[in-house]
């Protein structure tokens, strides 16, 4: 990647000192997040289990949220009586930060894990309630029903694919692949046909994805227009097949794309074996994701709606200026280094916009007996090709660093910040390939790329504070200090 030369060292000392007050989670938020310390607060602070009635016997904390300057997330419970089975209760904690109002009262009498049960933590600036339904996401029930899901999948198929009109399915098994309450779930069905139709070219396999919002439509036009392009047959990416969208219980139903392993996973193996042999796979499939990503953004297809780096510049800020209304030792971390982002922004304009999967990553393309597919569309937009190029390359680093504390799981020894750096310069090289090869299919301003990047690993910070993760910050502080040094931001 090209460097920023123009950049003074008080001026970069000035970026970097800066981002310090985003290095540290307060331990007010931290608690709330944190199974042991919930789990004990809860045993202290609930009448059920200080008593004894009830045994706590697992706490897991999951989808940890900051919406309208409050945080939320979900306790799952393992609760038992003296003479009853364990079951799992799902609870919804909202975190009251210091210096906002505390709710009135503490408890509710209801029973616990009943209707209307309701309790405050003080220790945790947590009040609990039990965890209302997924309405976010209606069609779930359906999607789940084996029932309702073979005659939901028959029906819908059968309207949306001329190819498919006289498709009959027996039965279906669903799993359930990937689940964000709220927000999203993918799930992966085995069909079964009658034996009478045996001789039909009918998938084996379908996948069918529920969203909130317009994600699930956004994602459908633009796979349909993949599908109808000359995308679709070139035998350098495959890309699955849409199937039909179900636009009254928003569900994307898709045919399959074989799958050995992900880039991602290649990323992370070929980086802790570290043989020749397993580097020069990876830089293989590199090249090849590369020559790929190229042809979709040469697709010339107008769909999706126009994203641009002054429009995530203001999400980013939006964040920003949520996260300072509630700690305000927060206040102007990042203004340093956006207000020089801008600068450099203004003296570098953005290429043209191209058709861009908008959340492409390793995790996004499948690898399978030598051949790489393109998975979830979810975000097909208009964007210029930095985009793209900038959240796979953020992600190659993120994956390095991910590989080196594996291998120190696995070792038992501590690896030390050197370490860590050298395995980053170690992505730099396979990141470097990846970009080189795009480059011989498609031009690209380097420095528009490294203003997208920076703006990325910047979100990956802000993410581990609004979704409390402390590990991942001390990773990711790592990603944009090291990423700026090398930048000269």
């Amino acid at each position: 990647m090209s460097t920023v030369t123009e950049q003074s060292q008080p001026q970069a000392k000035t970026v970097l000192e800066g981002l310090q007050q985003l290095r540290i989670l307060p331990d007010w938020l931290l608690a709330s997040a944190d199974a042991e310390r919930v789990r004990a607060a809860l045993v202290r602070g609930i009448a059920e289990f200080a008593s004894g009635a009830l045994t706590l016997q697992d706490c897991d904390v999951k989808r940890v949220r900051f919406k309208k300057n409050r945080w939320t997330a979900m306790y799952q419970l393992t609760v038992a009586g003296p003479q009853s089975e364990p079951q799992i209760v799902r609870l919804r904690g909202t975190v009251i930060p210091p210096g906002q109002d505390e709710p009135a009262r503490s408890t509710a009498a209801a029973a616990f894990g009943t209707t209307g049960w309701y309790s405050y933590l003080p220790e945790l600036h947590v009040e609990l309630e039990l965890q209302p339904p997924d309405e976010a996401l209606p069609a779930l029930p359906h999607l789940t029903d084996p029932d309702e899901a073979r005659d939901l999948l028959e029906r819908s198929i059968r309207a949306g694919s001329p190819a498919y009109s006289d498709m009959r399915i027996e039965a279906c098994t669903p799993k359930i692949m990937r689940y964000k309450p709220g927000s999203r779930c993918t799930l992966l069905y085995q069909l079964v046909y009658p034996a009478d139709t045996a001789h039909q070219d009918w998938p084996d396999i379908v996948v069918a994805k529920t969203y909130q919002g317009n994600k699930g439509q956004n994602a459908y036009d633009g796979m349909r227009a993949l599908w109808d392009s000359a995308l679709a047959g070139n035998s350098a990416v495959t890309i699955a097949e849409p199937l039909a969208f179900v636009p009254e219980l928003n569900v994307l139903v898709q045919g399959p794309i074989r799958e050995e392993q992900t880039l991602k996973e290649l990323i992370g193996s070929a980086l802790r074996v570290g043989t020749p042999e397993a580097l020069a796979e990876l830089n293989n499939y590199m090249r090849k994701s590369a020559f790929a990503l190229a042809l979709l953004h040469q697709t010339k297809i107008g769909i999706g709606e126009l994203r641009t780096w002054d429009g995530e510049l203001d999400d980013v800020r939006e964040v920003l200026d949520r996260l300072e209304a509630v700690i305000p030792e927060l206040v102007g971390a990042a203004t340093p280094l956006l207000t020089r982002l801008e600068a450099i922004a203004a003296e570098n304009p953005a290429d043209p916009p191209v058709p861009t999967h908008g959340t492409f990553r390793p995790a996004q393309v499948l690898l399978n007996k030598g051949q790489i597919g393109f998975i979830d569309f979810d975000g097909f937009c208009q964007a210029e090709p930095a985009l793209d190029l900038a959240l796979f390359l953020g992600k190659i680093r993120d994956i390095g660093l991910s590989a080196s504390k594996e291998d120190e799981d696995e070792d038992g020894v501590a690896i030390d910040r050197e370490a860590l750096l050298a395995r980053l310069a170690q992505t730099e090289t396979i990141c470097e390939t990846f970009l080189a090869e795009y480059e011989k299919h498609m031009p690209v301003s380097r420095q528009r790329i490294m203003l997208w990047e920076t703006l990325d690993l910047l979100t990956l910070v802000l993410h581990s504070w609004t979704k409390v993760k402390p590990i991942r910050l001390n990773t990711n502080m790592l990603l944009i200090e090291q990423f700026l040094h090398n930048s000269g931001l």
